[in-house]
């Protein structure tokens, strides 16, 4: 095969930390994980607007996995399981319009 058949990705993986909370002795679980301004700009540059063509495939958001984990954790929806039209209402409900690629009708 040659190298231009492979698909470089950038893996930005999440950070799991755990403490103790020295007051009551419960566990401190803490997920984060940096969203470096490169990457920003580079779905930026994947948006899509209504009237562009898009052919057989619409990258409709891209969605980092603290975020996907957030979104679980504090409000009980799954961006795995939903419908992509219910993950773009939660994206722009929740301020996280620069993770949705496409102004198109979904």
């Amino acid at each position: 095969m040659s190298a231009e058949t492979f698909y470089e990705t950038n893996v930005l993986d999440t950070l799991i930390s755990f403490d103790e909370d020295m007051s009551n002795g419960d566990l401190i679980i803490k997920r984060e994980q940096e969203i470096p301004d490169w990457w920003l700009a580079e779905m930026a540059n994947l948006q899509t607007g209504k009237l562009d063509a898009t052919g057989d495939f619409l990258h409709v958001a891209a969605v980092p996995v603290a975020v996907v984990d957030d979104l679980l954790f504090n409000y009980n929806f799954d961006v795995m399981n939903a419908p992509i039209a219910e993950t773009v209402q939660m994206l722009r409900k929740y301020a996280l319009d620069k993770f949705i690629l496409t102004s198109k009708r979904i």
